[in-house]
């Protein structure tokens, strides 16, 4: 199927004007590149699109987009894809339903996107047992929490190390009533939750997959911590855990820049998802 374009979806929930421009901004650099569109379920927002590299190596990095739970689109990620594929790995963007859906209904979407993904990635070139994900904001928050749980897995006929390794830039790692979040409670969650279950920073009740945890230095002054507090915890538990700090980028400079193909952040991320 088709990639789908923005005048495909609905009308999100408001954001200002400086955060729609970056977002169109990544839209406008996405718009050329092909993929492949897969739906698993009836909302436009249960897709996943995958992006085929020309010699793959079978690595599939699957990347979950931000928006702080209410906005944004897969296919604005599309820009970050030929840097994947020219070094042979198979890039992908899930779908999830975002705000006024919270978390019950967000999270479970990126769940059955991994299924989906592991079900039809080895047409594209991809092996659906050397499968990483990321994720920007909010996006990486959800994919820190795909890659450290372990009770989603089973419902979806897939292995408990069915992520071999998580690569989250500037994420969330603490949404609960104990975070320092200014605007707490985030939009994910429903009236009365605490978030704690919600939280990547407290579900490592396990020994988690490697990580590449990364932020700008100028970052959101919120998530520089977290950021720091959710790599300790990660080596704390046994995790094989590595950090990139990168200097001067703001919450949206690293992925405008940081993401892009020949980017601080992309070229790192390439050589890590290679090394494991």
């Amino acid at each position: 199927m088709p990639l789908l374009r923005l005048e495909d979806y609905p009308p999100q929930i408001p954001r200002p004007d400086a955060i729609l421009a970056v977002q169109q901004d990544l839209w406008d650099r996405s718009r050329d590149i092909d993929g492949v569109d897969i739906g698993w379920g009836d909302d436009i927002y249960q897709h996943v699109a995958i992006y085929p590299a020309t010699k793959p190596s079978g690595a599939v990095f699957a990347f979950i987009h931000g928006g702080r739970w209410t906005s944004g689109h897969k296919e604005a990620m599309a820009f970050m894809a030929p840097a994947f594929q020219a070094a042979g790995i198979t890039f992908a963007s899930l779908g999830h339903r975002l705000a006024p859906h919270h978390y019950d209904d967000g999270f479970p979407d990126l769940c059955n996107g991994i299924a989906c993904l592991v079900a039809n990635v080895d047409r594209h070139g991809g092996d659906p047992d050397r499968i990483f994900v990321g994720g920007h904001s909010s996006g990486g928050h959800y994919a820190a929490q795909l890659a450290v749980t372990r009770d989603w897995q089973a419902r979806h006929g897939l292995g408990r190390d069915v992520i071999k390794g998580c690569l989250p830039i500037s994420g969330v790692y603490d949404v609960s009533s104990d975070s320092d979040m200014a605007d707490w409670p985030p939009p994910c969650l429903e009236e009365g939750d605490d978030g704690q279950q919600k939280s990547p920073l407290y579900r490592l009740a396990e020994t988690p997959p490697p990580f590449l945890v990364s932020w700008g230095s100028a970052d959101y002054p919120f998530l520089i911590p977290q950021a720091k507090a959710f790599a300790t915890a990660l080596g704390d538990a046994g995790a094989d855990i590595e950090t990139l700090e990168m200097e001067g980028k703001t919450h949206f400079s690293v992925m405008g820049e940081g993401a892009e193909p020949g980017g601080e952040w992309s070229q790192r991320a390439i050589s890590w998802i290679n090394a494991h």
